[in-house]
């Protein structure tokens, strides 16, 4: 006996009861069905199982059922046949697409995604997304929070692959707004890239996962430059030099609206004033002598449907103030030369590391012009600020260095990151980076040591500029001696006991520049000098 499965779609005329007729005369010759559709207009689909020879007589007393009109052979079911034609669509885009439900489970996954993420699909449906991509990943927020994403960049292990790759995706809600589940697109990272190179736009691509912190303070600052992203308000960007204004600005850009038009970024102390305002505003032909036959583009026209990042902003002349005004008030720019306004729309974002206030009460910078800049105002605040962010960072660019040198992993100890987290960093992450890839270059070792530290940290004395140089000697067997010095003749006892605790401090780390090893010392614990440093604004590598 040779079972055969079979998909025969039943043609009839609408007649009360005949479904039904179909049906009983099915069960009563032992047909297994395995799945019925049904559709008013063209009767019945039902795929059966049964034995091959018994097919003709099937088929020949079906048809002799009052009113069928037609048993004719189908390849699958209509439900199968969309099934089938949806996956093949979802297999021709060229992004990886996954969708999953409430539960969390794998529902669809295409091609593009399964190679990916470097699985079958058969292994991944069903599969707990987290299980899969982890915890984190977007999908599992948007089921919870019933929010969108866009753009978002991912760096994880999926088995013993390194996925990086950028996706966008929304949770799947039904008419009253329940969520029912989410679905994600995903691209790889590098074709993002080259996608985004091929319409000129993103030079880098960079997101708020590329900005490394574990803090609250910088978690705060994070989040609402994120929640600024959304808008298409002015950000002004505060901070020192070497904080990360233009990895903010790139940031913004990525998770904004525009992310798919051009990022340019342009330093307005680095050009003189004539030079920037033909490069912000363009020209055209025979503006001045030199002037490029048909003129040229300005800034503003190349990044129209994107983000203008004006760094330094508080260099800019009154000149250039009144038309950077006039194109915000406006959206719209005139050419040096031209007589006709050109719309733009352009996202602008702006840095500087100056007090406009102060310029503004010098008649430096207009007010008007600051108001529509700081629309929305963003500090970043100084890496002394948030010293336990060292930590990672110095992880983070350990691995960029490596790859960046070519040179294999290096290992540096908590003691030696206790010291470098409690200097000023007067540069800040700018120059944490450089002090690291400068000890990676010249230290062949796969170990920074104390002693690798002290021969290349920059020591500047005078100025306080950079960390000082470690004095790693032992303290004197002669003992130790205070020399205290006030302003008035009699200072109160607090005024003593604190300087002579201050003194103290710092006569240990200057031995022992671990606050783990000058607690020992001390008798006390690594919190406490932790926290006394903090009170006497102590930094080891330069205690007097």
């Amino acid at each position: 006996m040779t079972i055969r499965e079979v998909v025969w779609q039943i043609e009839f005329n609408d007649r009360i009861g005949i479904g039904l007729e179909v049906f009983q005369y099915l069960a009563s010759s032992g047909i297994s069905v395995l799945a019925m559709e049904a559709n008013v207009v063209k009767g019945m689909v039902v795929k059966f199982q049964l034995d091959e020879s018994i097919y003709e007589e099937l088929l020949h007393e079906l048809e002799g059922i009052q009113g069928v009109t037609r048993v004719t052979v189908e390849k699958r079911m209509p439900f199968e046949q969309r099934e089938h034609e949806l996956e093949t669509i979802l297999n021709l885009i060229d992004e990886g697409i996954v969708a999953i439900d409430l539960a969390g489970r794998i529902v669809q996954i295409n091609e593009p995604a399964a190679r990916l993420l470097h699985v079958t699909k058969f292994d991944a449906l069903e599969t707990q997304v987290q299980d899969l991509l982890g915890k984190d990943f977007p999908m599992i927020q948007a089921l919870q929070t019933g929010r969108a994403y866009r753009h978002a960049e991912i760096r994880s292990k999926v088995g013993k692959h390194m996925l990086h790759c950028i996706v966008t995706g929304q949770p799947v809600m039904d008419e009253q707004g329940n969520v029912l589940g989410a679905v994600t697109t995903l691209k790889g990272f590098d074709e993002f890239k080259e996608l985004i190179h091929s319409v000129g736009s993103l030079s880098h691509i960079t997101t708020f996962r590329d900005i490394i912190y574990k803090s609250q303070t910088m978690k705060s600052i994070v989040d609402r430059a994120n929640a600024a992203a959304r808008s298409h308000a002015t950000i002004l960007l505060r901070g020192e030099s070497g904080t990360g204004k233009e990895m903010f600005a790139r940031a913004i850009h990525a998770a904004s609206e525009c992310s798919m038009g051009p990022f340019i970024a342009v330093n307005c102390a680095a050009l003189p004033e004539t030079l920037l305002e033909s490069e912000l505003f363009g020209y055209e032909e025979g503006a001045f002598t030199g002037a490029m036959r048909g003129g040229k583009k300005g800034l503003f026209e190349e990044a129209d449907g994107g983000t203008l990042f004006l760094d330094e902003i508080g260099e800019i002349s009154p000149t250039i103030q009144v038309r950077l005004l006039r194109a915000l008030q406006e959206h719209a720019v005139r050419r040096i030369g031209g007589v006709h306004e050109i719309p733009v729309h352009v996202r602008v974002i702006s840095a500087t590391h100056q007090d406009l206030e102060e310029l503004i009460v010098r008649n430096l910078f207009r007010e008007d012009l600051y108001y529509r800049l700081n629309v929305i105002p963003i500090r970043i605040p100084p890496l002394r600020e948030h010293p336990e962010d060292v930590y990672p960072l110095i992880q983070h660019l350990l691995g960029m260095l490596q790859d960046k040198l070519h040179r294999s992993p290096v290992r540096i100890s908590k003691e030696i990151t206790d010291i470098l987290a409690g200097q000023p960093w007067p540069g800040n992450v700018r120059q944490l980076e450089n002090i690291l890839e400068r000890l990676m270059t010249l230290v062949p070792a796969d170990e920074i040591t104390l002693n690798d530290l002290q021969t290349w940290l920059d020591e500047n004395k005078e100025t306080h500029k950079g960390p000082r140089a470690i004095t790693n000697t032992k303290t004197p067997a002669t003992g130790f001696h205070l020399s205290l010095d006030f302003p008035t003749l009699w200072p109160s006892l607090h005024e003593v006991s604190q300087a002579a605790e201050r003194q103290l401090l710092c006569h240990v780390l200057r031995a022992y520049p671990s606050s783990r090893k000058a607690g020992n010392i001390l008798g006390v614990s690594n919190t406490t000098v932790l926290n006394k440093m903090k009170v006497f604004h102590i930094v080891p590598l330069q205690c007097p």
